[in-house]
C-alpha cells in the first residue's frame, strides 16, 4: 500500500498539492509577490491588447509583434490564455510584482524601446511597492533562504547561468511565486523549490488553476 501511495505522489504536480488543500489553507497561501520572468514580461507586452483590453486578431491564433503565428495547437497559445485570465481585475487585488536587475539586462539586450518603456512601467510598481514596506520589504527568513539557495546544488543544477540568477531574486525579493513559462518550471522543481524555500514556480496555466476559484473575490 505504501509503495501504491507514494507513486501517486509522484505523479501529482505542485498544483494538485495545493489544491487538495481546505479553501481556507489555500486562501491563506495564495501567492501575493510574484516575480515575473522575463519571458513573461515580454508576452504581458506583445499581447497586452488581449490580455487587458479582450481585443484579438483571430480566435484560432495569436500574431506576435515580430509575426510569429502561435496557433492553438502551441502551448504557448494556452500560456497567453491563461495570462489574460490571471489579470482579469488585477487593479482590484494585493499582488505584488517584482523585477530584479537581472531582467532589466535582458530587457536591455533587446534594444526594443516598446518593451524597456513596459519594463520601466513595472518597475515603477515595483519600486512604489518597496517604498510602502519603509525599509522592510524582506524578511529575515528569505535572507537566509537565499543565502542557502545560492549554494544549493540540488536547486541550481541544469540551469543557465541567467535561470539560476532569476531564481535566486525571486527567492531574494521574498516572493511567494515566480511565473514563467521557461522549460525550468517543470513538476519536480516546482516541488523542491516549494517545500524547500517555498517559492512556487508557476506557468500561467498553473497560477491560473490556483487563483481562479477566489477570483469571484475580486472580479
Amino acid at each position: 500500500m505504501s509503495i501504491v501511495v507514494s507513486e501517486l505522489f509522484m505523479r501529482k504536480t505542485l498544483v494538485d498539492i495545493f489544491n487538495a488543500m481546505d479553501d481556507f489553507t489555500k486562501f491563506k497561501r495564495l501567492p501575493k509577490r510574484i516575480f515575473l520572468d522575463t519571458n513573461v514580461l515580454q508576452y504581458l507586452q506583445d499581447f497586452s491588447e488581449y490580455i487587458f483590453d479582450n481585443h484579438r486578431e483571430n480566435e484560432n491564433y495569436f500574431l506576435s509583434p515580430r509575426g510569429k503565428r502561435i496557433s492553438r495547437n502551441d502551448s504557448l497559445y494556452n500560456e497567453i490564455v491563461a495570462l489574460k485570465n490571471v489579470f482579469l481585475g488585477i487593479d482590484r487585488t494585493n499582488f505584488e510584482f517584482a523585477l530584479s536587475e537581472t531582467v532589466f539586462k535582458e530587457v536591455a539586450a533587446k534594444h526594443d524601446d516598446a518593451f524597456y518603456r513596459w519594463f520601466c512601467d513595472v518597475r515603477a510598481h515595483w519600486y512604489s511597492v518597496m517604498l510602502a514596506y519603509q525599509g522592510h520589504a524582506f524578511s529575515k527568513t528569505a535572507i537566509e533562504r537565499y543565502q542557502q539557495a545560492s549554494h544549493d546544488k540540488s536547486l541550481l543544477a541544469n540551469l543557465s547561468i541567467t535561470d539560476r540568477k532569476i531564481i535566486l531574486d525571486a527567492i531574494r525579493f521574498d516572493c511567494n511565486a515566480l511565473l514563467t513559462v521557461d522549460k525550468f518550471a517543470d513538476k519536480n522543481k516546482q516541488i523542491f523549490t516549494y517545500t524547500k524555500y517555498r517559492l512556487m514556480i508557476l506557468k500561467p496555466t498553473d497560477f491560473i488553476r490556483i487563483l481562479q476559484p477566489f477570483q469571484a473575490l475580486y472580479l
